[in-house]
């Protein structure tokens, strides 16, 4: 998506899927690895920059659909004096949502020559059913090839046509994902439950067995069963609250990729995490 911000007079391009592939692609040691982007563009301007952006940071764009007359969604942040952020959407209209919608070049065994797929609950949400419900069926065929699937339940309640159907998509995910990447605000916000235990302890149920919960200043909590013993720093100074979960999965992702242990795959991403609370905007530069 194009990103707006009230802090940095300057075109960006940002959004979770999109941030989470940047920063995988920049901790990951292993230069050979290719990090692809799957969505839709259109025809216009923007989409011509944002593909170069992309590929700029080393991302594969073999993967994006274009689409004539049609445009990319944007999003508008607004940053309070804490950091927290705030944000006004575009995208009812965006090229994203006819990603695997026919007539398309971009298709599903185009996803079957990754070995692992990371994708959101915002990804899903902006499909439409029978897409949603194709894209399920095809994970199961996936999964049983060996390939591996990374997900992040990022719950936007606008996108959904309710809170039943969102809540049942992503329990669909959760009983087949192989790296849950949940974050504690948006699971107790989707199921309504009360604290972190209620969160792990229907993880659990529905099947997750690996992966990491997302806790914000307490750092992330090991869904992997045994013992967690990291402790983490807390950032002293907020400035961009923008990215923050994105950036950890990017980076806890690469470190599982590039062989390290699920111990320091966390602080690999708290840490980069923490780095990214410190700047505005949702990508930092490749200098910091």
């Amino acid at each position: 998506m194009v990103e707006i911000s009230d802090q940095i007079n300057e075109l960006k391009f940002s959004g979770d899927s999109l941030n989470t592939a940047i920063y995988l692609k920049r901790e990951l040691n292993k230069k050979e690895k290719k990090v692809a982007y799957f969505t839709a563009l259109g025809d216009d301007p923007i989409s011509d920059k944002m593909i170069d952006y992309m590929y700029s940071e080393g991302i594969a764009t073999d993967f994006i659909e274009r689409r004539v007359n049609l445009k990319p969604g944007a999003y508008e942040i607004h940053t309070d004096k804490n950091g927290e952020r705030s944000f006004q959407y575009w995208r009812d209209e965006s090229a994203a949502r006819t990603l695997f919608s026919k007539p398309n070049n971009v298709g599903f065994k185009d996803l079957s020559k990754f070995d692992l797929i990371y994708l959101s609950a915002i990804s899903i949400a902006i499909l439409p059913s029978n897409i949603q419900k194709d894209l399920l069926d095809f994970f199961s065929e996936y999964q049983k090839k060996g390939g591996l699937i990374a997900f992040d339940s990022n719950y936007r309640k606008d996108l959904w046509k309710s809170k039943r159907i969102a809540k049942s998509m992503v329990e669909k995910y959760w009983q087949i994902v192989d790296i849950a990447l949940p974050s504690v605000d948006d699971e107790i916000e989707l199921f309504g439950f009360e604290g972190e235990e209620d969160v792990i302890d229907k993880l659990a149920q529905l099947g997750v067995k690996f992966g990491a919960l997302k806790r914000g200043d307490k750092g992330p909590y090991s869904l992997s069963g045994g013992k967690d013993d990291n402790t983490y720093d807390i950032v002293s100074e907020v400035v961009d609250t923008t990215a923050a979960g994105d950036s950890f999965n990017g980076a806890y992702l690469a470190a599982l990729i590039n062989g390290l242990s699920q111990q320091i795959s966390l602080e690999k991403g708290h840490n980069l995490a923490s780095n990214v609370l410190q700047y505005r905007g949702a990508i930092i530069p490749h200098d910091k």
